[in-house]
């Protein structure tokens, strides 16, 4: 798990071992040269260089500005030109100092000759970006916009020293011109802001450094991000003496006559994301086109009716462990209400179980039903798409009901729940999910999980940009519907569902080279799991 702290928390955990002398930002500096040398080195040698190597600091006023140019003086002592660039008035006047005795040059940004510049950029192979730490705010002095569009269009790769410079260590709120990175070597704890949006797409790939803070930090993180040793620790594995019902049975009202595939689509990422039974309760047409692709659906046939409840009631369908409600329905379909209205916290109380909780038998209808007899609400399940514009403030859920938006629908929600829909995701992720009960989960580049109980965002960076297209949302539902009746909680369930859908994503698209359709991604997700399993075997 990699779990994110903000700015004030690390300015707490670093406060007694300053105060008891640990040298901290050699510690760091020492982290970087390794790192950076291990890059323009890749066969880890040391003395001079094979090949001749520069690297450029963009050193800030601050211990940021510190950590690079002592880094910088390291790299010097191994044999590789290493020289800086003074962005503000002052500098780390110790760091500076190291640099100098090392044989490197500190240019001012200002008062130097924009050539000489421009010719220093041309010869650099790496930049160090150590303008600004962790009490940066997103904002660039107009000084430095041109220094830093001359880097961002140059060819040399950019390493962040901390974090990206102008990133809201706590938010990841980000300046327009702050540089993307390749990777960030952040020191003693990640930050928060590496994780969130803003910051993650300028972090690139991020080292943490060891710095001896971890019995300093809080003992719950501000953000977390599952890794594979997490998904194989929550993926549902059947046993031996499983049987279809004990891996859980989910329930999807979805599709219409308007959008008849999306059906198609949750009953294949349910399917392929491993449910022990999938049931689908849609019109007659619809079912076709689901059993077509998807023959070992249960389907219940439903037909719209003026004022019906469009037979939702799992009491009517048999046993089901997850209710997915809303992919491919208008919001005045029958279904749309009625579904929602099951997963309340004060919803029908016959229906379905919420667990499994042994063998069940095929009823005389075909459908089943658990072998004692014996029904319990549905509290487990997801709302999307259409079934999230029929909430209003009137609604409330338990955590094992998510909420899956896009950033329209969020902002449509919040407007008719009284809650801000203007603000960054983040917030906006957590006002819903307190408003609402429920646990949401926030669609987007980086992949937003808000519990209800205020407890740590979840931030989820496994996507492709291929995902964006027509019903990728739809499989979502299905796969994060498939995890919620196999008994994970709301929000492990929401952050391994974004996880397995993005990896499936990557699958598909060839790591984001090809174009993908929907139901490639469901069509890869056993070897999305298959992959991340396997990662465990010696």
């Amino acid at each position: 798990m990699i779990r994110g702290y903000g700015a004030d928390a690390v300015r707490t955990a670093e406060e007694p071992l300053l105060a008891a002398g640990e040298p901290l930002m050699l510690r760091a500096a020492r982290a970087l040269a390794d790192h950076v040398s291990s890059r323009l080195r890749p066969g880890g040698t040391t003395g001079p260089a094979a090949i001749p190597a520069r690297v450029l600091v963009l050193a800030g006023a601050g211990a940021n500005g510190g950590d690079g140019l002592h880094a910088a003086a390291m790299l010097r002592a191994e044999g590789i030109d290493a020289d800086a660039i003074a962005t503000a008035d002052r500098l780390h006047e110790e760091g500076a100092d190291a640099l100098r005795s090392a044989g490197g040059a500190v240019l001012p940004v200002t008062g130097t000759d924009p050539s000489v510049l421009e010719e220093l950029l041309a010869g650099t192979d790496m930049v160090l970006d150590a303008m600004l730490g962790i009490g940066g705010r997103p904002e660039v002095p107009a000084a430095l916009v041109p220094l830093l569009e001359a880097v961002g269009g140059g060819s040399a790769a950019v390493v962040a020293v901390d974090l990206p410079s102008f990133v809201d260590a706590t938010s990841g709120r980000a300046a327009d011109e702050a540089l993307t990175a390749s990777a960030t070597i952040t020191f003693g704890a990640v930050k928060a802001g590496l994780l969130l949006p803003g910051g993650a797409e300028r972090a690139g790939e991020i080292h943490l450094v060891d710095l001896g803070l971890a019995d300093h930090l809080p003992g719950a993180a501000d953000v977390l991000r599952l890794e594979d040793s997490d998904a194989r620790a929550l993926l549902p594995r059947p046993g031996r003496d499983a049987s279809k019902y004990s891996r859980g049975v989910v329930a999807l009202a979805a599709g219409s006559e308007l959008f008849p595939g999306a059906a198609v689509l949750a009953a294949s990422g349910a399917a392929r994301a491993g449910a022990g039974m999938v049931r689908c309760l849609a019109p007659h047409d619809v079912l076709e086109l689901v059993l077509r692709e998807r023959p070992e659906v249960v389907g219940h046939r439903v037909e719209r009716a003026v004022g019906g409840t469009g037979a939702v009631d799992p009491a009517a369908v048999g046993r089901l462990d997850a209710l997915v409600v809303g992919p491919g329905l208008p919001p005045d379909d029958p279904r749309a209400c009625a579904g929602v209205d099951r997963l309340r916290v004060d919803g029908p109380a016959d229906g379905a179980s919420d667990r499994p909780t042994g063998g069940a038998a095929d009823g005389p209808t075909g459908g089943a039903s658990d072998a004692d007899g014996r029904h319990g609400a549905v509290r487990r399940g997801v709302i999307d798409a259409g079934a999230l514009e029929v909430l209003t403030t009137a609604h409330r859920f338990g955590p094992d009901v998510v909420l899956t938006p896009h950033r329209g629908e969020a902002e449509r929600l919040a407007r008719r729940l009284g809650a801000d829909p203007d603000l960054p995701g983040p917030a906006l992720a957590r006002d819903l999910a307190q408003a609402t009960g429920a646990t949401v989960l926030l669609k987007g580049a980086i992949t937003l999980v808000a519990p209800a109980d205020g407890g740590p965002l979840r931030a989820q960076d496994d996507a492709t940009a291929q995902l964006a297209t027509a019903g990728t949302g739809d499989v979502l539902a299905g796969v994060l519907g498939t995890l919620l009746a196999a008994g994970l909680d709301g929000p492990d369930a929401a952050a391994l569902a974004a996880l397995l859908h993005g990896r499936a994503g990557r699958l598909a698209s060839h790591d984001g080279l090809r174009p993908l359709v929907a139901l490639d991604v469901a069509a890869h997700l056993p070897q999305a799991i298959g992959t991340i399993l396997a990662g465990a075997q010696p």
